[in-house]
Parts: structure tokens; C-alpha cells; sequence
């Protein structure tokens, strides 16, 4: 893996603090940093290495144009800042930050897009550019390309300049492929620039890519490019993978092979209008599910947790009463829990004490599974993780109680974990630093504790990890009783024996049993009674065999907390 230029968590000339390394290039590093406002932004350094490649006067006269820019999906750049680094001199510049990736990552990824997605970018890309007061890009990449995920489906950003225009010609170590969106090296024109984006978007490959060797100089570069538009070398090969309309690779072809003024913009408004009305007026992407602040009420809480005890007294002495009660244990120098696991055999009422733990505390409770925050986009499960925390604190204080957490947060040693598993745990461990102090408790939940990212159960992120067991007797005694009331039952029924049966049964189980004996009730016009409850246990099978218990008992044996 490269060595970065900044480390996480490294302060930046004493105003930027790093969270994550992003991606890098032939020519700089991308960084996601934090202002000491808390504000995000997008941090981009100049490699030492390639310093000499970029014209640095050139560069600063296009950072301070751009940084007074005042434009919708205009993203604001500042002034370029030197800093000494390991490696020597590097110069860096600040830029706004998207949740989302470029469009340059979502293509190296999905290779090309379908084509109502494409003409619909490409158009909002162009209504961008045809509404800035004077002209800020003389030509587009994909790297100029942001794509936010905040909103449903993709929304475009642009980045205010291409640092492309600053790379000396006689550089050769720095790959020129960016011309191919270029019709004139001096003065190039939009339209062309947005037909090659879109064509490239709709092939997956360049128009001007045939035997070019795009880490020539600048001028051999589009010397060569100039050859092939001269030729026509342009591809129209009907082998793509996607239906594309005649009608719209004329337009793209005709602006590529055209030596007069483009009508481009003009005529892809006008295709939209008459193909893909269906791709601007159809249903947003939903790529964020809203978690629903639950319901509070006084008349809900623990209480409604049959037996467990000893359970219901620990969270009563280590998470309720440090919350209830912040001022006298703050004086002890006691804070409130930061986060806690629940684990243990599924169908043993986890969810549901978390759910009673938030009634109990008059809380905001965000419920949450894997499915909710995963993403096929890059970075977008860890903006839905920094989403999730900011609505958390926005309505504090609050409960996030996180299922199946092992699905998110697996081990950063296996052998499966990839570089973006490996952010979203990264992540998960920024948010939940002091995240108490913001209001916020974090209760996480699994069946597979030992495949979780130890660095998350360490203590400052998951302060107590707190087994939830089969019930025991007692418990399953108090369940019973809850799951007949206000059912026909037999008065005379020993619930206390029935509980015995049901010594390795889950609560999902014992529902499950509570609920087939009360069908055969119905059709006997009986009252529930011992003998369908035995005839039932008899005939399930519980849900957990005494292998996961041992590997329950292994891992609690390992905790410290």
C-alpha cells in the first residue's frame, strides 16, 4: 500500500484535522478533513514529486479566480498554501466537500452508464456551466465531476477548475488522456468537451483512444488526437452492451468530428425531450432509509421486559442512572456510558430491550440494520454513517441501536475485509468517540461478537459489552404469563413446570410455542392449556444448540467489562 503524505487524525497547519485518505493520481493526494468549525472539506495536496510538474503561478491565478466564485453546484476552492513534508515541499488547497465520489470514480467502477442516467448528467452539467455569469471551465473531465448522494439520486457538483490546464507541456511522467476532452489545446470549447464526456459515459472507453500514447508531452499528445478527428477514426461500433439511439450518437459524433460553431447542449435537449421525459420525471433513487424517531411514553419501559432481573438492574445501575442523574456522578468524575454491545443467541429480546431501554430513558430511538446504511457507491455507507450520527445528535438526546452490527463492523484482520470495509470501520470508530457528549448512546447488537473489529470494543467507543442469555426459568415463567395475558387459559395450568420444559428455548421460541398452542385452542374451543403447551415443545426444535452457547460463554470469559 503507498505510504500517505498525512496520517489520520494529523493536524494540518494547525487548522485541519485529517479523517480519511481518499485517493490519489500521477500528481496529488485527496484528504477528507474537519475545520475547527467542524466543517468538512476537501483537502488536496500537490506531491512533492510532482511540484515541478505544475505550473505554480498558473495554479494560485486559478485558485483565487475560482475562490470568489458564488455559484449553485459551484464548488469553492481557497488559495494554494506551501508545506513542508517528509518528502520535501508539497503545496496544498482546500476545496468544498460532496458526499458522494466523482464521476471519474463511479466510472472506473461500473465501466459505463445507462444512457437516460448519462444524458441526464451530462444536461445538468451543462445547465450548471450555462448559468455561471461568465465562463469558469474552458473544458470538463470526470474528475471535474461530483456526484453528492445526500438526496436520492445523484446530484452533480463541479468543481470550479481543472488543475489539468496548470500541467507543464514538457511533463511526460503525467498522463495527458484529459485532452481527449479538449477540441483545441488554447481554446477549447464546452459543447465538444460534454459530447466527449457523455460518449465516454456511454462506451466506457475514450473517442480519441486508438494508439495514442497519453504520456507523450501535451503537443505530440493532440497531435495525434488531431490526426484521428482528421480521419473520422471516431468508433461507431454497434457491439456496445446498451441500446444507444441513432439519433443520439449522431449528435455526439457530429459535435466530436465538427469544425464550426456546436449546437450540442441544444440537441441533446431537444433528444431528452423526445426519448427520456420518463428518466426526469420518474421516482428518485431512495439511497438513504429514514430512521423514524421512536415514540416515547411513561407508561413503557423495562417493566414490560418479563424477568431478567439481574439484567434490568444493570442497566439500571450503569446506563439509567449515570444519564438520570449526570450532575452527582459527574462530580465523582463518572460520565455516562458511551456505547454498549448486546450480544448473545438470536431471539433472546435484544432489539427489544434496547427499544425499552430508550422508553425507559425518554429517548430518541434510531433503530438501524445493515441494510439501511449499505451503499454501492463508493464512500456512501460512510456518509450514511456520519448522516446517521448527525440526525442522532440533532434530536438528542438519543438511542442508535445498530443490529447485526458484525455486518458492518466486521474484523479489520480477515481475510475478506477490502479497503472500503475498512473505511466504514474507520467510520464507526470517529463517530463513536465521545459521542455521550453529544447526547448520544450506542447500543449495538449481535449474534457473532468474536468476527466484530476489536478496536471497536475497546473502552472510549463500546464501554460494556453485556450478555443477553437464553432465559432463564424465572424468566421464562414471567414471558409465559405475559404471552397468555388476555388469552383464554386454563386458570389451574402450572406455568412454573411449563417454564421447566423450556430450559433451551429462546423468547422467539417460547412466543412461537405460546402462539401454535393457542391455534389448537381455537380449533378445540378450549382454553389454553398444559397439555397443547407440552404437546407443542415436544414438536420445536429450539433455535440454538449448547456449541453457540459454549461460544457465548468463550467470549464473555474474554471481556474485561
Amino acid at each position: 500500500m503507498t505510504q500517505c503524505i498525512f496520517n489520520r487524525n494529523e493536524i494540518i497547519d494547525g487548522l485541519y484535522d485529517v479523517k480519511f485518505f481518499l485517493r490519489s493520481d500521477d500528481l496529488s493526494e485527496t484528504y477528507r478533513v474537519q475545520t475547527k468549525t467542524d466543517e468538512l472539506k476537501f483537502l488536496k495536496v500537490i506531491k512533492p514529486s510532482s511540484v515541478a510538474s505544475i505550473n505554480l503561478e498558473s495554479l494560485k491565478a486559478s485558485l483565487r479566480n475560482c475562490s470568489i466564485v458564488d455559484q449553485e453546484h459551484l464548488l469553492k476552492t481557497s488559495n494554494l498554501t506551501s508545506i513542508l513534508v517528509e518528502e520535501g515541499v508539497a503545496y496544498y488547497y482546500m476545496q468544498d466537500f460532496v458526499a458522494g465520489e466523482t464521476l471519474d470514480s463511479m466510472l472506473k467502477r461500473e465501466v459505463y452508464i445507462p444512457t437516460h442516467t448519462a444524458c441526464r448528467l451530462v444536461k445538468n452539467i451543462a445547465d450548471i456551466c450555462g448559468n455561471a455569469e461568465q465562463p469558469f471551465l474552458t473544458f470538463i473531465t470526470p474528475d471535474n465531476v461530483y456526484l453528492s448522494y445526500t438526496e436520492g439520486r445523484p446530484i452533480v457538483y463541479l468543481a470550479a477548475f481543472n488543475i489539468n490546464n496548470t500541467i507543464k507541456s514538457s511533463t511526460r511522467k503525467v498522463s495527458r488522456s484529459y485532452l481527449a476532452y479538449m477540441d483545441n489545446p488554447d481554446t477549447s470549447n464546452i459543447n465538444y468537451s460534454l459530447a466527449t464526456l457523455l460518449y465516454r459515459c456511454l462506451f466506457g472507453v475514450l473517442p480519441w483512444q486508438y494508439d495514442i500514447d497519453w504520456y507523450e508531452d501535451k503537443k505530440t499528445v493532440f497531435t495525434q488526437i488531431e490526426s484521428h478527428r482528421n480521419q473520422h477514426a471516431i468508433s461507431k461500433s454497434s457491439t456496445f452492451t446498451q441500446f444507444i439511439p441513432d439519433e443520439l450518437k449522431a449528435i455526439i459524433f457530429d459535435t466530436l468530428n465538427s469544425t464550426h460553431d456546436y449546437r450540442f447542449v441544444e440537441q441533446l435537449n431537444s433528444f431528452i425531450k423526445q426519448y427520456y421525459v420518463f428518466a426526469f420525471s420518474s421516482t428518485q433513487i431512495e439511497l438513504t432509509k429514514k430512521t423514524t424517531p421512536y415514540p416515547t411514553s411513561k407508561n413503557l419501559g423495562l417493566s414490560e421486559v418479563a424477568g431478567m432481573d439481574e439484567l434490568k438492574s444493570l442497566l439500571q445501575a450503569d446506563i439509567i442512572e449515570p444519564l438520570k442523574n449526570k450532575i452527582a456522578y459527574k462530580k465523582y468524575g463518572i460520565r455516562p456510558l458511551n456505547g454498549v454491545l448486546f450480544y448473545g443467541p438470536p431471539g433472546c429480546g435484544k432489539t427489544f430491550i434496547a427499544k425499552q431501554l430508550a422508553y425507559e430513558l425518554n429517548h430518541t430511538f434510531f433503530e438501524i440494520k445493515p441494510s439501511d446504511i449499505a451503499s454501492t457507491y463508493v464512500h456512501g455507507t460512510q456518509q450514511k454513517i456520519g448522516e446517521l450520527f448527525k440526525q442522532a445528535q440533532a434530536k438528542a438526546p438519543s438511542v442508535i441501536f445498530i443490529d447485526e452490527v458484525d455486518a458492518i463492523l466486521p474484523s479489520r484482520d480477515s481475510a475478506n475485509m477490502n479497503q472500503h470495509y475498512s473505511a466504514e470501520v474507520n467510520e464507526f470508530l470517529s463517530q463513536l468517540t465521545e459521542c455521550s457528549e453529544k447526547g448520544i448512546l450506542v447500543i449495538m447488537a449481535t449474534n457473532r461478537p468474536s468476527v466484530i473489529d476489536n478496536a471497536i470494543l475497546r473502552t472510549g467507543r463500546i464501554d460494556k459489552t453485556i450478555y443477553i442469555p437464553l432465559p432463564d426459568v424465572t424468566t421464562r415463567t414471567a414471558l409465559l404469563r405475559l404471552l397468555l395475558k388476555n388469552r383464554p387459559t386454563d386458570p389451574l395450568m402450572d406455568l412454573d413446570s411449563i417454564a421447566l420444559l423450556l430450559s433451551s428455548y429462546t423468547s422467539s421460541d417460547i412466543k412461537y410455542i405460546v402462539n401454535e398452542s393457542a391455534k389448537l385452542a381455537l380449533l378445540d374451543e378450549s382454553n389454553i392449556n398444559a397439555e397443547q403447551l407440552s404437546s407443542v415443545i415436544r414438536k420445536t426444535k429450539s433455535s440454538v444448540d449448547y456449541k453457540q452457547i459454549e461460544n457465548f460463554n468463550s467470549f464473555s470469559k474474554m471481556q474485561r467489562f
